[in-house]
């Protein structure tokens, strides 16, 4: 059970993206240490096939109640996953005025993944500081807005998925 969306999305995005591993030697030590009564340390007791097969159920879920721009805005916010950013720059650049496609991809490469330094961008648009920031903060607002909606409408749709108790 997950406390809350945003910690089910991290965690199951952080489990697809992990490699399972092959019985090497300090996992069949850790298998047979098991096999002599020793606690487990993990809580769920599943191995890393099922939490990956888990994970994916999840993913699959979220992506059908999702509409296109909300799954492409998930997949780059939990997964670093940039493929779909056409879609979500074209959204964001219908939805704001003032912002070509090509300043609003490179905003959304330096607030998903940040391997861009400001001073970078301000040199390739020839921007000051203050018009970045106002840049920024009007992809933000955009970004913002999505978050919002996609966490709103998976609460509602992924109950079971959260603990009893949040």
């Amino acid at each position: 059970m997950y406390e809350s969306i945003d910690d089910m999305l991290c965690e199951v995005f952080y489990i697809k993206n992990t490699l399972i591993m092959g019985k090497s030697n300090s996992a069949r030590i850790e298998e047979w240490i098991k096999s002599k009564g020793v606690i487990d340390r993990g809580t769920s007791g599943l191995t890393q096939h099922d939490l990956h097969a888990n994970s994916a159920m999840i993913l699959s879920r979220v992506e059908n109640i999702l509409n296109d721009i909300e799954w492409t805005y998930i997949k780059a916010e939990y997964g670093y996953d940039l493929s779909g950013i056409i879609d979500l720059t074209n959204y964001i650049v219908a939805s704001t005025n003032g912002l070509s496609r090509l300043e609003s991809d490179t905003l959304l490469e330096y607030l998903f993944v940040g391997q861009i330094k400001q001073s970078t961008m301000q040199d390739r648009f020839n921007w000051s500081k203050g018009k970045l920031y106002r840049k920024i903060r009007r992809i933000k607002l955009v970004i913002n807005r999505l978050h919002n909606d996609c966490i709103i409408k998976l609460e509602s749709k992924m109950e079971s998925y959260l603990s009893k108790n949040m």
